[in-house]
């Protein structure tokens, strides 16, 4: 019944109309518009490589300082629950079930870098004793910073160095307040904007500020 049935107009169908569509759907970038496009993606390339540096600069040293920071109020807090001294140092045997705190300003490790332990210290002597103490947490060391020292710490007695801080069972860091800074890495390293400053008061606690500034 659909013998006679002729279309015409736009519906009509046309044999050349396939290969014209495919032809139209096959063509891509020219040669020049693909340079033009790479070049492009070269310049922000190049913009935006300094800004997301700075981001990862800035939380490594975030990262360090918070961690830092953290540790000294977990090990202030555990000394007044204990009502005994906590000890919080630098150590490369961080991992170890008897660390030993590492001694000298650490220059070739990076100061603080190389990671720490809090520990309790049963005698306050500010040294991990295996018969009568007992590890509460590790750092692990802390990566993609410059470094990580302590300067102008002042160390009354001859426990309290920049390598440790003592805490008694009143909370209180034993004779000892002062500064570490923390540097960023590579080219930021000079750079105050990547640079943090810890200031610890007599009483134990610390704070962080930008840039190195006395405290």
């Amino acid at each position: 019944m659909f013998e006679n049935l002729s279309i015409t107009g736009p519906a009509a169908f046309h044999p050349q109309q396939p290969w014209r569509a495919m032809r139209r759907i096959q063509r891509g970038f020219t040669l020049i518009e693909l340079l033009v496009v790479i070049a492009i993606i070269a310049i922000l390339a190049t913009l935006a490589a300094p800004s997301f540096l700075g981001l990862l600069a800035n939380a490594s040293i975030t990262r360090a300082t918070n961690g830092f920071i953290s540790d000294t109020r977990y090990a202030r807090g555990e000394a007044m629950r204990r009502g005994k001294s906590v000890t919080i140092c630098r150590t490369a045997d961080y991992t170890a079930a008897s660390p030993v705190c590492s001694a000298g300003d650490g220059a070739a490790v990076g100061g603080w870098m190389e990671g720490w332990v809090v520990f309790l210290d049963s005698n306050g002597n500010g040294s991990f004793d295996a018969a009568t103490d007992i590890v509460l947490r590790a750092q692990e060391p802390v990566a993609r910073i410059g470094d990580f020292f302590a300067v102008g710490v002042s160390t009354p007695t001859a426990v309290a160095t920049g390598n440790r801080i003592i805490y008694d069972g009143t909370g209180r860091a034993i004779g000892q307040s002062g500064r570490w800074l923390v540097h960023a890495s590579g080219s930021f390293a000079t750079n105050a904007k990547y640079t943090r400053t810890l200031c610890m008061n007599a009483v134990g606690r610390v704070k962080v500020q930008t840039g190195d500034v006395a405290c």
